[in-house]
């Protein structure tokens, strides 16, 4: 039972980490874009941090877990910089990744701002197959690498509308992860990262006086892979309160809150329920954020 258990895990890891070798699946990731799009760093004159924490509920004990922390301030009037650390931990591989982003704007019109980021940074990966705590030679000891990254974006900003576009990491390195054989032997091998593009958009219309709403798409892009797309809509209440719904397609369906009841400080969570073939090993997602800005 616990071999099974190890390739099931394995299998889920493998499928998990073909689909994010450069990010995690974050569920609110508008609260914190920076760390996807270097174009949004400093998109706002203030400072923000944003810290959050991310854990898939896995029907045996290692679950996936995120942790991260971003950055961001404006400088003059067209100059934007900020730092991001995301700390990611699927069964037994960890990932950490440490990037400092660097904006422009292009001022369109009196209310249409373009914006261009860069990203630089890189990645520490590791794999630890002694904690498996399993008498096989096949698992065990453990590998790390150092993996840079540099990635690209843009973000288009008006008074009603956003479109956005970015790749994280062009410099796709060579990587080690865990794979299972056809005879369902869990072999380690070196692969190659996979390139990744994400894009989106938005549009916000007033309902009433204190309600607005905006509907959203953003999809992911991933070689050899089938693209993931989520179709968003978010209702902000007085600016105290936004509570969203998203349709992952084909995947799951997510539900947020973000309260804003304290000055200069906001708190969100999300929850994503699977609705694919892998709501069988898992029990749901729940992420948590905290936003400071000043």
């Amino acid at each position: 039972m616990k071999k099974f258990v190890i390739v099931i895990t394995i299998a889920f890891f493998g499928w998990k980490t073909n689909a994010q070798e450069t990010a995690p699946n974050y569920l609110m990731y508008r609260y914190n874009m920076n760390i996807l799009n270097p174009a949004y760093a400093g998109v706002s004159d203030n400072t923000e941090v944003g810290i959050g924490f991310r854990k898939q509920q896995m029907d045996f004990n290692d679950d996936s877990s995120t942790q991260y922390v971003s950055v961001s301030k404006g400088f003059g009037k067209n100059l934007g910089l900020g730092l991001s650390l995301v700390n990611d931990k699927v069964f037994i591989s960890k990932k950490t990744d440490v990037m400092l982003d660097v904006s422009y704007k292009l001022q369109l019109d009196r209310t249409t701002n373009l914006y261009f980021g860069a990203k630089l940074g890189g990645a520490f990966s590791s794999i630890d197959f002694n904690s498996l705590g399993v008498n096989d030679p096949l698992l065990s000891g453990s590998e790390s690498a150092f993996s840079p990254s540099f990635g690209i974006g843009a973000y288009l900003k008006g008074d009603r509308y956003f479109l956005n576009i970015t790749s994280p990491n062009l410099i796709l390195s060579e990587v080690q992860k865990p794979k299972v054989d056809q005879n369902g032997n869990v072999v380690s091998d070196e692969v190659t990262e996979k390139f990744h593009m994400y894009f989106g958009g938005g549009y916000r219309f007033t309902i009433s006086e204190n309600i607005d709403l905006t509907p959203s798409v953003f999809a992911r892009i991933v070689t050899d892979e089938t693209m993931l797309m989520d179709v968003s809509a978010v209702a902000n209440f007085s600016n105290k309160i936004e509570a969203g719904l998203t349709y992952r397609l084909d995947t799951s369906i997510i539900g947020s809150v973000m309260l804003k009841v304290i000055r200069n400080t906001s708190f969100g969570y999300a929850y994503e329920s699977l609705t694919s073939d892998f709501s069988a090993v898992s029990s749901g997602t729940h992420e948590f954020v905290v936003r400071f800005h000043w």
